[in-house]
């Protein structure tokens, strides 16, 4: 079953997309487990204008990793969010220097670049779920490093996370 990704992009684009129910389904995890992490800012669900929740592959997969983190790393939530938080958006993208001094997410690294809402450089129709910062965090922590040190963030003899 594909559905249209109703956003406020209008996209033509098509994906599958799971309901709530089939995701939780799918990951043997409850609902409200997979409302939590999206009100703790770790995932963004395609939401319709009604406010129904749909994820994507990619999304499942995501939590996957989550899991793992949670499960055999020893991170909760509040740690994978501090570790989202990490990833340099500001030399991804690149920002200015003086961008940055005013820059919400510069300043404060203890949530996501994708859960300001107020951001100079996000484009008012950027949508953070397709964003390469967001795709980014979706690696487990044993790539994290890689990528990294791929952005000269870390150097390459640096010890892993």
């Amino acid at each position: 079953m594909k559905k249209t990704k109703d956003k406020q992009d209008s996209s033509t684009m098509l994906e599958k997309l799971y309901s709530i129910g089939q995701a939780s389904e799918k990951l043997k995890l409850s609902a409200p487990t997979l409302r939590m992490y999206e009100h703790h800012g770790v995932l963004i669900p395609y939401k319709t204008k009604s406010g129904r929740r749909y994820y994507s592959a990619a999304d499942l997969e995501r939590v996957k990793c989550m899991r793992h983190m949670i499960k055999d790393v020893g991170l909760n939530l509040e740690g994978i969010r501090r570790l989202f938080a990490l990833l340099p958006c500001w030399e991804i993208k690149p920002c200015s220097k003086k961008d940055r001094r005013k820059c919400p997410v510069y300043l404060d690294s203890s949530k996501p670049c994708w859960t300001f809402k107020k951001v100079t450089c996000r484009k008012d129709s950027m949508e953070c779920k397709t964003c390469k910062i967001y795709l980014m965090s979706s690696t487990c922590t044993d790539r994290l490093k890689t990528i990294l040190q791929g952005i000269g963030y870390l150097p390459s003899d640096s010890p892993g996370l």
